[in-house]
């Protein structure tokens, strides 16, 4: 089974495939991730549904729900809309809002869009006689230079934001990652802090949970933590509130409470997500994540609550 689902993603790789719906039966044995059983409601072993994008979405970046069977999507450099029907497998509709730029973040706000380009400039999006149009644009009040993940808190009404730089400093300064949100009511969109995590302190409590974090050897033989954390994607979980944190560059999933407090932590598979930057969840609470294809094939992998969160 593994080799039949290796040379689709080969052939798809080629251009000879536009859009491909692979089986769950043909995948449960792909995504190896390691979580802690009961914290995260999600079987990332084995998701129900993977779709292979076309060749346009191979550096796919961003991910948000539209409805129970469609997501919406953009990749880098290039601000289109593409919208993504889980049922059919495959691109239903794109379209272009504004010219190219590195295009890393995408949440939906109820009947509008916002889009997000890595130096903090937002497209805000409104569908004006059929199409989806850039009626404004605004830029994010940080001091980040490599802002990547926007969601939407349903319990707040706010816009998150996770920025992927660390801020410059001392070992206690770069230990700290901060999630800020701003109201899209507000025609200023200030952004504050709601959230401020430190590496350190996760990596701490993932050992008490008992959580294999993975290790590297320092240059004076020292065992430690490999873990960045530079998060790229974020979303609220529409049922328990929790924050979900993706960074790509670990191909981790962290999950902490509003606290702060870790929940889990969950190492993804490097074979079926190389590069994680999408997340978001549909209205069920069902989670969807997407992966750049790395020279390979860009995938959204779909994975029902096995357990109330």
């Amino acid at each position: 089974m593994p080799g039949a689902v290796q040379t689709d993603r080969r052939e798809r790789s080629l251009g000879m495939r536009p859009a491909l719906l692979l089986p769950a039966m043909l995948l449960a044995g792909l995504a190896m991730g390691q979580h802690r059983a009961g914290a995260m409601p999600y079987a990332l072993r084995h998701p129900a549904q993977v779709i292979a994008l076309p060749e346009p979405l191979v550096e796919v970046s961003a991910l948000t729900d539209v409805d129970q069977g469609t997501v919406a999507c953009v990749q880098d450099e290039a601000a289109t809309l593409y919208f993504i029907g889980l049922r059919e497998g495959r691109v239903l509709r794109s379209e272009t809002f504004a010219g190219p730029g590195d295009m890393e973040g995408l949440t939906r706000v109820q009947d509008r869009y916002y889009a997000l380009r890595s130096d903090g400039l937002i497209h805000h999006l409104r569908l004006l006689q059929g199409r989806w149009t850039s009626v404004d644009s605004f830029r994010l009040d940080l001091p980040h230079h490599n802002i990547e993940g926007l969601g939407f808190d349903d319990r707040t009404g706010m816009v998150l934001v996770a920025p992927k730089d660390i801020t410059k400093g001392g070992p206690e300064v770069r230990d700290v990652r901060t999630l800020f949100a701003f109201d899209p009511g507000d025609p200023q969109r200030r952004c504050r802090p709601v959230l401020k995590l430190s590496v350190g302190t996760l990596l701490r409590q993932a050992e008490a949970l008992g959580i294999k974090v993975p290790q590297r050897t320092t240059d004076k033989g020292r065992e430690v933590p490999a873990l960045k954390l530079r998060f790229s994607s974020v979303a609220a979980h529409p049922r328990s509130g929790h924050y979900y944190l993706l960074s790509a560059v670990d191909r981790t999933l962290t999950v902490v409470d509003r606290d702060g407090r870790l929940l889990d932590l969950a190492i993804l598979d490097e074979d079926l997500l190389p590069k994680p930057e999408g997340i978001t969840f549909l209205p069920d609470g069902e989670l969807v994540l997407s992966s750049e294809g790395r020279g390979g094939t860009p995938v959204i992998a779909c994975y029902p609550m096995v357990a109330r969160p």
